[in-house]
Parts: C-alpha cells; structure tokens; sequence
C-alpha cells in the first residue's frame, strides 16, 4: 500500500490494524480478527488483490506490512494513521499520542510520521537511534526512514539525519545545500537540491550513491533499500537508473513517467498516462499488474507486494500476503 495513505515497514507474525483514538480496531487474534500464519520466514507468496475505498487518503507498502493515513470519514478520524501487517519491533503499532499527521515514512524495522504540527514522532526499532527523533530537530517539510536511519528537510530546507552513521549515511555534506525532496534507502541517501540536480552520500556500494555526470535536473527520485542501485526521473519524463550491474535489471519503461516507487525488490512506475509498470527480482510474481487496475494516482511497492489508489479513490494491492499486508483492511475504507 503505497503513499496515499503513507509508507511503512511491519513485524509480527499475524495480521492487524493499529489505530488511533476514536477508531474501530482489528484485533489479530479472538474477537473475530483475521490471522495470518507465514511461512519460511514470511516469504512465501500466496498472490492475492484486494479493494477498499481510500478515497483522497495516502497508502504506502512496507517491507511486509501496509500504513495509511485516513481521509475523511464518518467513523475515523480523518488524517489519523493505521498500519497492518508484520508488526515484531512495533512499526506497525501507531502511538496512542500521536494524533493527526500528514505525512508518514518506514524504515527497516521502525516508521516515522510528520504530525499536522509539523514536528516529527517516530516509533518501532530503536537499536541505532533511528526512532530517536533529536530534540533540536524543530520543524519539517519532509521525512524519509532508511534501514536504520532517518534523515528529514527542515522548513529552512536544509537536511538533518540521526541512526547509524555506519557508513556516513547520516553526515550531511557540507556542500549539499538547501534541497526540495529526499529519499533514504539501506545504507545511504539521495536527494534533489533546490537547483534540480542531485546529490547522494553515505555506502555507495556497486556505485549507487555516485550520480551520473550525464544526469542533468531531475524532479524525482528514488533508491533501493536492499538492491543498491538508484532512479531518477529527469525532467524531461524519461528515467535512468545507476549502481548494481548498472542497473540492468530495470527494464526499459514505454513512455515517460510522472513517479517511481520501490523499497527492496519490488518497483513501478507511474507513467504520465496514468498506467502502471512494475517489475522485481523475481521473489514474488506480483511483477505483473492486475489486469483490472486501470489507472492510478499513487503507488507504493514494498518488498513482495504492491499497493496503488486507483483514480477513481479506491485502494488495490496485490503480491505476497503472508503476513495480511496486502489484503486492505474494511477499516481502510
């Protein structure tokens, strides 16, 4: 479920929905919730497509589990999080104090949320300091969750990073400057500076974080969390990528496109017409998009399942469901 409900990353060995104040609950055992028993370490791919209405909310697909932020409706809360799927480190168990938001971003094992306020409150894994959001963060226009990491813009538009710095992910270059959008993945980040060109920092591994001398302006981009190897949509709509065997694996998308979308080994792509285009590593067969889909307006892929708002507001996804993330939940709706 992708980021017209928002992104996040699950772990727990059933499925359930952490809710705010003020909402209805899926518990994930007894009084009537559903339960989900994976096997071989929540890898395996039973590939399933569901629906709900979304309507003009924000979905995102983690590594095995599924976050929204809620639009408008009669029962919830409106712009309130809810989250399904693996829950092991309490990435998916939303903070009863955390209230409305409007944005939300997971990492490895914890999820991070820019709150209505536009102060940030992160919670699950905490071995790095990664859901450790510093006190002297101040305000933020944008959050990205790494591996085990965060790095976010401030409203000055410079960035912050805190977690691991294993692998200089979290020192900023002195050079970067002021930035309009970020993206963080396993080990390092990227981002699109203010003058529409772009910068990466922290393991540039098979050459992912090295930026192409033949880039140009770009106004979107995205980086791998496991593959190594980074996106970009240049301005002109067209899409190169970069690192692991120069990113052979991408395969050569028909038309131009307005956004891509990937977190460990599922990708797509919006086109600018409205069309979706997916691929993967070959873990999960849910490279192929749903015949029925149509066109969307938002897209999120997560390690072996892919969430998308369709444009007429109601929410699909399909590929692995072995831990419930990929089966919309009727409190979505």
């Amino acid at each position: 479920m992708k980021i017209l409900l928002a992104i996040i990353i699950t772990a727990t060995f059933s499925f359930g929905c952490a809710m705010l104040e003020g909402e209805q609950t899926t518990t994930d055992s007894g009084g009537g919730g559903t339960t989900a028993t994976p096997t071989g370490g929540g890898e395996s791919t039973p590939t399933v497509t569901a629906e709900s209405s979304v309507m003009s909310g924000r979905i995102a697909a983690g590594k095995e589990h599924t976050c929204a932020i809620r639009p408008a409706h009669l029962t919830y809360t409106r712009d309130t999080v809810a989250c399904c799927g693996y829950d092991g480190y309490g990435q998916s168990t939303v903070p009863s104090d955390l209230g409305t938001v409007s944005s939300v971003s997971t990492g490895y094992n914890h999820t991070c949320a820019i709150k209505t306020d536009d102060t940030v409150q992160c919670w699950g894994s905490d071995s790095d300091g990664q859901s450790t959001v510093p006190s002297d963060l101040g305000t933020i226009n944008s959050i990205s969750a790494g591996r085990d990491f965060t790095c976010a813009i401030k409203t000055d538009d410079t960035v912050r990073c805190w977690g691991s710095d294993s692998d200089g992910q979290t020192t900023v270059p002195s050079d970067l400057g002021t930035v309009n959008s970020l993206t963080s993945g396993d080990s390092y980040s990227c981002a699109i500076k203010t003058d529409g060109t772009a910068q990466c920092w922290g393991l540039n591994r098979d050459g992912a974080a090295t930026v192409p001398s033949d880039l140009g302006t770009v106004s979107h981009m995205w980086i791998s969390h496991s593959a190594y190897y980074s996106c970009a949509i240049k301005t002109d709509g067209t899409v190169q990528c970069w690192g692991i065997n120069g990113a052979t694996d991408i395969p050569l998308i028909s038309g131009t496109v307005g956004s891509i979308s990937g977190i460990w080994y599922e990708y797509c792509a919006i086109k600018t017409d409205g069309t979706a285009q997916c691929w993967n590593k070959n873990l999960s067969n849910n490279r192929g998009v749903p015949s029925d889909l149509g066109t969307v307006s938002s897209i999120s892929a997560g390690y072996n399942h892919t969430c998308a708002i369709k444009t007429d507001g109601t929410a699909q996804c399909w590929g692995s469901d072995s831990y419930g993330q990929s089966t919309v939940p009727a409190d979505f709706q």
